[in-house]
């Protein structure tokens, strides 16, 4: 990240620098802080909705002539499997910090792979489940729920394979470990969605 030197002139140098390592740090852990928070405003939104829904129930509709539910323990399954996921990189991540390569590696490599095994579990249960979108509320809204999760899953499975290779490349080797930190708090933040979100499904 850089900048250009203003001249009294108003014109720019034709020579940039580079802000201050520790400004680029704080500001890239604000703006995952900011996405985060923008991302917890979309999740109370969903939750909401699940909620005023079910409080109103209008004409039974709520789960539908069949009152079919998700399987629990497939839920259940699956946030078991991300919040290890989240633990295996915290383990990379003080890893890290230990200044110890290999056990950053090896944390990082587990908590991706606990995440593509989250992604198929997850995958498998929507293909699975006995509700479709059009059984009622219940159904539209938890389903959506679950698709807004995959997304996030997705995601987090790139940044995790990126991290992963950054690391591999000796990157975090200064002793600069900000991005890991950085992303952390974004696995963090989806194994506390996944648990939020299994708690709900308690509301049928």
């Amino acid at each position: 990240m850089s900048t250009l030197e203003h001249h009294a002139d108003g014109g720019h140098s034709a020579e940039s620098h580079a802000l201050p390592p520790e400004v680029v740090a704080h500001q890239q852990r604000r703006s995952m802080i900011l996405f985060i928070v923008a991302d917890a405003v979309f999740l109370a939104c969903l939750l909401l909705t699940y909620f005023y829904l079910r409080s109103l129930n209008v004409d039974g509709m709520w789960h539908g002539p069949d009152a079919k539910t998700a399987d629990a323990l497939l839920i259940w399954v699956v946030i078991g499997v991300t919040v290890l996921s989240a633990v295996a990189y915290r383990s990379g991540e003080l890893g890290i910090r230990a200044n110890s390569r290999p056990r950053f590696q090896t944390g990082v490599l587990v908590g991706v792979l606990l995440v593509v095994a989250a992604i198929g579990l997850t995958i498998y249960q929507m293909k699975t489940w006995p509700i479709l979108m059009s059984d009622g509320s219940y159904a539209s809204s938890f389903i959506l729920m679950t698709g807004t999760q995959l997304v996030h899953l997705f995601i987090l499975l790139f940044v995790g394979i990126g991290i992963w290779n950054r690391g591999s490349q000796g990157k975090f080797d200064d002793g600069n470990y900000n991005h890991v930190t950085v992303v952390g708090y974004f696995w963090y933040w989806l194994a506390l969605v996944a648990v939020i979100g299994g708690l709900t499904s308690l509301v049928v």
